[in-house]
């Protein structure tokens, strides 16, 4: 799997996460939610594309899809 492809599908696989952030980050600026909860959405965030693109380049390496 190309490299581009690996991180086409990193990126797709935060896109809800990432809208669930930008939601708590609104609530969070109304003053609805704590700020803690943005930020660690953020942190979860990273986390699950850098997982995602291990995975992904570890399912390549041996040669199967």
């Amino acid at each position: 799997m190309h490299r581009r492809t690996r991180t086409r599908i990193a990126v797709a696989s935060t896109l809800p996460t990432l809208l669930a952030v930008a939601a708590c980050g609104v609530l969070a600026a109304t003053g609805a939610l704590a700020w803690q909860i943005p930020c660690a959405g953020l942190v979860a965030l990273v986390f699950q594309g850098v997982v995602t693109a291990v995975r992904l380049r570890r399912g390549s390496a041996g040669g199967t899809s």
